[in-house]
């Protein structure tokens, strides 16, 4: 699914979860909500401690939009018109950051290391199937597989920028002195910058992984 990188500053708190990931027949991720294979290895969406003082904020909200059908193909029609950039899901998310420096010793500046805040905001867009009632049983189930697919790669690009945020919150935690208090927060700019351009990375190459969902247990394959 589409995923956009979006910068801001918030606080607030994440739920945690894991998902599987195994190796499909020829070879390439495939990733689940459920046990999947004696191969499966665990991937912890939960935010890393990294040690005690490594702690970022996060957010996280979920906004629905509804489509009608009574037949699969009557869905995917709905999806295909209403779905956020012509995908299906979508996830906004951004690593923010605050800072104040103060004077250090011999002359130097230095970040107070109290006042460092690392945040992580994400907003994610899905399907909801209004008329569900008017559905099949066995379309129903299809769909619960199909939204849980979806839920779940979009819980994996959740995942890549809390870790953003916590390695945005080491990454300040290291910043050196300063000659000045004025060059901090330039240099400060130039080290998250670096943390978020690695974050859209990390992005991309998930969605390549994936195909955008497709490989994750996906019910919704043509």
């Amino acid at each position: 699914m589409r995923h956009f990188l979006i910068a801001f500053t918030l606080a607030s708190t994440l739920a945690s979860a894991q998902i599987h990931m195994c190796k499909g027949p020829d070879g390439k991720k495939v990733y689940s909500d459920l046990p999947c294979a004696a191969n499966e290895e665990k991937v912890d969406v939960r935010t890393r401690s990294g040690g005690p003082s490594i702690n970022p904020g996060a957010t996280m909200s979920t906004e629905h939009y509804d489509i009608f059908g009574t037949t699969w193909e009557e869905l995917r029609a709905q999806i295909d018109a209403k779905g956020p950039e012509n995908m299906w899901g979508s996830t906004q998310s951004g690593v923010g950051y605050t800072l104040k420096a103060r004077p250090g010793a011999q002359g130097l500046c230095v970040v107070d290391r109290d006042t460092i805040r690392a945040t992580s905001e994400a907003h994610v867009r899905l399907p909801n199937w209004r008329n569900r009632r008017d559905g099949s049983a066995a379309l129903q189930t299809h769909w619960d597989g199909v939204y849980r697919s979806l839920e779940l790669h979009e819980r994996g690009h959740v995942r890549i920028n809390l870790e953003g945020a916590q390695e945005m919150e080491r990454t300040l935690q290291a910043l050196p002195p300063q000659p000045t208090c004025d060059t901090i927060e330039p240099e400060a700019a130039r080290r998250a910058s670096a943390v978020m351009a690695e974050v859209a990375r990390r992005q991309a190459d998930y969605d390549r992984e994936t195909d955008h969902g497709r490989r994750q247990w996906s019910p919704y394959r043509d």
